[in-house]
């Protein structure tokens, strides 16, 4: 027959060490993992907004400067008076060339004179035929007292796409002819290609006719978007935009532009397989650090198990002296102890301790009771040695006996000897009766010292009951600070979020800065020969507005960057707070908890007192068995009279001892097997 396999708890403490180490991680992962997309999701709808500012921000200050420059040139004297002459014209497109030097987002300053060609900065002299049907020159005489700014139309020389403002010049009412501003739209073009929005997202600049003049995709760029479905989702002013690829912010200008940015489907893609990656390498590397611990600590147990074993088996077999003295099986040398200081340092020595943890307390207990056995066992084959002897000297006794009850049958001497055995036991009954109260009286002492006790353990647990109060009390205090912190770092983020507006108002300066710059240059031109230096000062005086404009740039990234780190941090605080949270239902638990074994230890308060009064009632009816017990020794006086009786079953007797007789030889076989028996084990 096949002898079975022992089973062993190992796997099931592999198993379960592994799931309880692996769980938290993929819970834990999968939150994150959450978290993570709806982070990134408002990053980029944030950073597309904020994209979308900057870039309509920047092209309403160009429009403005320009602006500002076509009613200033519109008021220079070289304007108000006829352009007919070459000297004439050639002034005028001095003037227009200077001023247009002067800020890098003027593609081209051009002035039409009444029934003249157009006198260009760059020059291009176009004739009136091609340029009196123009948007620009058609609203400046609607209108001569307004800068008008055109639709972005395509350029009649270059074909780019342009914005062009212009104003009419009148003198005295009389109309001189139409100046104007072609905006590069150049500037707007870099910002737009080189912005990008997350790691795959772009911005789009186009116009209401879907020609994109920018794109952060370089195959964008100088087409039409208008059969794409994005484009066709662009019905308000500003929205969002969803299509199968991805999904956009955008935003119409009042000017007819149309700015998009956003982001394509990837992007989430991109993020969600970092995280898959990250997270599987954390699973396997907690998952095989869970299976080495589990390993460890499996094998430590099955060592222990196996030495509780061999010492059971042992001790089954009659070896009392089977004690476990080290956990691991192993008595260390004093050397050996030396080289493995490290290894016990960490693990222990596996010496069983008297107060060390429930496996050396059941370890402690065994040993007890294998001492207890032993010295059982030693008593046991003390007194077994003495029964044999006894049994011995009985059966001599019990024929001995046998021959004396003959003699007791004839004599009535025999039934007062038996009388007299008869009184001597009563006495002897009193005597274990008063050996029986002595103990009650030992227990229901116990019983009081055991209440007195349990109603100390009852107190400290009141006091524990009050210092988890008292702590619950003093994290309530630490919590409601966290709470304080976390509205403080949302004031703060706040704060941090408006520092664009301050970053508004100094482009805001940078700007008006170059206009003044345009405004000296204008009035130097007017001063002639005299203003030459005027108009260098006036030239370093835009260079360090341009250089501001630039910084201000750098310290808008910057700026964006805390903002991004800012928000990270109130996400932070506020899980600090939520993990409060928690805290304060574990410690809330602790209390009831408390307040349970509160409960349990009045329960056994009374339980105690209800034994104490047990052992009371014990001890009186002691008393009252004592007296039945005199009673019975009164009577075994009486019995005397009856010795007559006695004569009568003498021969009863003597057959009785007869068996009597064969008993004890049976009770000496009995006690010499149990002696051998006894001395089977080792002590």
């Amino acid at each position: 027959m096949k002898k079975e396999r022992n089973k062993s708890i190992g796997p099931y403490i592999i198993g379960f060490i592994v799931a309880i180490g692996l769980l938290p991680v993929l819970v834990v992962l999968f939150l994150n993992m959450r978290l993570m997309i709806n982070t990134i999701d408002n990053r980029i709808s944030v950073e597309s907004k904020n994209s979308i500012s900057r870039v309509q921000n920047r092209i309403e200050g160009i429009q403005d400067t320009a602006e500002k420059a076509t009613d200033e040139i519109s008021k220079n004297e070289l304007l108000r008076q006829p352009v007919d002459t070459p000297e004439e014209r050639l002034a005028v497109e001095g003037l227009l060339k200077m001023i247009r030097n002067t800020d890098a987002t003027f593609g081209d300053i051009y002035f039409a004179p009444k029934g003249h060609a157009i006198v260009s900065s760059i020059g291009v002299n176009t004739e009136v035929a091609k340029y009196s049907n123009r948007d620009w020159y058609t609203k400046a005489l609607e209108d001569p007292k307004v800068v008008h700014l055109s639709k972005p139309t395509a350029d009649i020389n270059t074909g780019e796409i342009i914005m062009t403002l212009s104003k009419a010049v009148l003198s005295n009412n009389e109309f001189m002819g139409v100046l104007a501003i072609d905006i590069n739209m150049e500037e707007i073009s870099k910002i737009i290609n080189n912005t990008k929005i997350g790691r795959s997202g772009r911005m789009i600049l186009l116009t209401q006719d879907g020609d994109i003049l920018g794109s952060g995709d370089p195959k964008e760029r100088n087409t039409n978007a208008k059969d794409q479905p994005f484009f066709q989702q662009i019905t308000k002013k500003k929205g969002d935009i969803k299509t199968k690829t991805g999904h956009s912010h955008y935003i119409q200008t009042e000017d007819g532009l149309i700015i998009v940015a956003g982001i394509i489907n990837k992007e989430f893609q991109v993020e969600k397989e970092a995280m898959m990656k990250i997270s599987a390498i954390v699973t396997v590397t907690w998952g095989l650090l869970a299976i080495v611990i589990a390993l460890f600590i499996t094998k430590q147990i099955i060592k222990v198990a196996k030495v509780l074993v061999n010492s059971f088996e042992k001790a089954s077999k009659g070896d009392l002296r089977a004690k476990v003295t080290n956990l691991r099986g192993v008595e260390y040398a004093e050397g050996a102890e030396k080289s493995q200081s490290k290894l016990h340092n960490l693990f222990g020595t596996g010496e069983v301790k008297e107060h060390g943890t429930e496996i050396n307390q059941i370890v402690v207990a065994f040993n007890n009771m294998l001492d207890g056995f032993a010295k059982l066992v030693k008593n046991i084959q003390g007194e077994s040695n003495q029964i044999a002897d006894m049994s011995i000297s009985l059966s001599d006794i019990s024929k001995q006996t046998n021959s004396a009850t003959e003699e007791v049958s004839e004599t009535i001497t025999g039934i007062a000897q038996a009388t007299s055995s008869q009184a001597i036991d009563a006495e002897k009954t009193v005597t274990q009766m008063n050996e029986l109260g002595s103990t009650i009286e030992v227990i229901n002492q116990s019983a009081v010292n055991m209440n007195e006790k349990a109603l100390e353990a009852n107190d400290d647990n009141r006091n524990n009951s009050s210092l988890m109060h008292h702590v619950h009390e003093n994290w309530e205090l630490e919590r409601n600070k966290l709470k304080a912190l976390v509205d403080d770092m949302g004031v703060m983020n706040g704060d941090i979020q408006n520092i664009n507006k301050i970053i508004q108002v100094i482009t805001d300066i940078s700007t008006q800065t170059n206009l003044l710059a345009l405004n000296a240059s204008i009035e130097a031109a007017r001063a002639g020969e005299a203003g030459k230096g005027f108009a260098v000062v006036a030239e370093e005086v835009r260079k360090l507005a341009e250089q501001s404009s630039e910084s201000t740039k750098d310290i808008e990234a910057i700026i964006a960057e805390i903002q991004l780190k800012s928000n990270q941090m109130v996400n932070q605080v506020t899980d600090s707070y939520e993990g409060g949270m928690k805290q304060t239902e574990a410690i809330n638990n602790a209390i009831d908890s408390t307040n349970k074994v509160t409960g349990q230890f009045e329960n056994i308060i009374q339980e105690i007192q209800a034994i104490d009064m047990l052992s009371q009632e014990v001890k009186n009816q002691k008393d009252s068995v004592m007296f039945a017990v005199e009673n019975i020794s009164a009577s075994t006086q009486e019995n005397a009279a009856g010795t007559e009786e006695v004569s009568a079953n003498a021969e009863e007797i003597l057959a009785t001892m007869e068996e009597f007789t064969a008993n004890i030889h049976s009770l000496e076989q009995i006690a010499e097997s149990l002696k051998k028996q006894a001395n089977s084990f080792d002590i």
